[in-house]
């Protein structure tokens, strides 16, 4: 029987809470959506099978951003796409109710938000099952006749240090990890490896302050978008001080609406990147 080595990168963020191997056994993995008449077609593997769960939490990310660097990965391994379906496509509950998932806490499906892939190579496959439920993402990946290498966590310099080089050099960043109740200016729980770093940043470089300048997508009045954009920017300075101590002297809030866009308002893609907050650093 072959077996290929696979090695999986996943967001810095992801945490593997569970990880379980057995023996040569046979497994049925599903190569299509669910159908009232037919059912779920399904394909059988056999080979070692390797269970691993990651929790990705506090993460803006969709599961078609998460899924598709890792579609691509094993695109690149020849690995063929049987199966990539994403809720009510995949067959709803219908569907859901046949996959074979771990137990909860450690992975659990939002039945209104979760995708399903299936890839083939020869003898061995592997399935994805990823949802996303609140701002965490539970990942079931499970692996029948692969050689698992490694599940590899993004190798960059750690947050905090990038933060920091690119304030200096730039003068400014965009905190792009933020989640606001949609239309409002409550930040969400967290945390955020964004205002950690920051925090981090103006605890090592005394003398510097920080300006947060909220900015939103063109739809709607202008007056009140800069109300809306300004009151996002100061729930982070409200967060910085509360959570990490930072001095109130230090972090100041301002709001410009949607009168310094990155791009067009054309797509919901290109607004979303146009709602955001960016950090102006100020040194003495």
């Amino acid at each position: 029987m072959s077996t290929y080595v696979f090695a999986l990168e996943l967001p810095s963020s992801a945490r593997l809470v569970l990880s379980d191997t057995t023996g040569v056994k046979n497994i049925s993995v599903e190569i299509s959506a669910w159908d009232r008449e037919k059912g779920i077609s399904r394909l059988d593997v056999r080979g070692r099978t390797t269970t691993k769960v990651f929790q990705i939490d506090g993460t803006s990310l969709t599961l078609d951003q998460m899924l598709q660097p890792i579609i691509t990965h094993l695109n690149d391994k020849q690995f063929s796409i049987e199966l990539y379906c994403k809720t009510n496509v995949c067959g709803g509950f219908n569907f859901r109710k046949k996959l074979t998932i771990s137990n909860p806490p450690y992975m659990l499906v939002n039945v209104a938000n979760y995708s399903v892939v299936t890839a083939v190579k020869n003898r061995s496959a592997i399935s994805l099952v990823a949802s996303k439920l609140g701002n965490t993402i539970y990942l079931q990946i499970l692996s029948i006749g692969t050689t698992i290498n490694d599940f590899i966590l993004q190798d960059q310099e750690p947050l905090k240090d990038n933060y920091s080089s690119k304030l200096k050099e730039d003068g400014a960043i965009v905190l792009d990890d933020l989640i606001y109740r949609s239309g409002s200016s409550d930040l969400g729980p967290g945390p955020f490896e964004s205002l950690s770093a920051l925090a981090n940043f103006l605890k090592v470089t005394p003398g510097s302050s920080i300006i947060l300048v909220g900015h939103s997508d063109a739809i709607g009045e202008l007056r009140k978008n800069i109300e809306l954009s300004r009151n996002r920017a100061q729930a982070v300075v409200d967060r910085l001080i509360k959570d990490y101590g930072i001095g109130q002297s230090r972090i100041s809030a301002q709001g410009i609406g949607f009168l310094s866009p990155k791009t067009n308002n054309s797509t919901e893609k290109s607004r979303k990147k146009n709602r955001r907050v960016e950090a102006i650093l100020i040194m003495p």
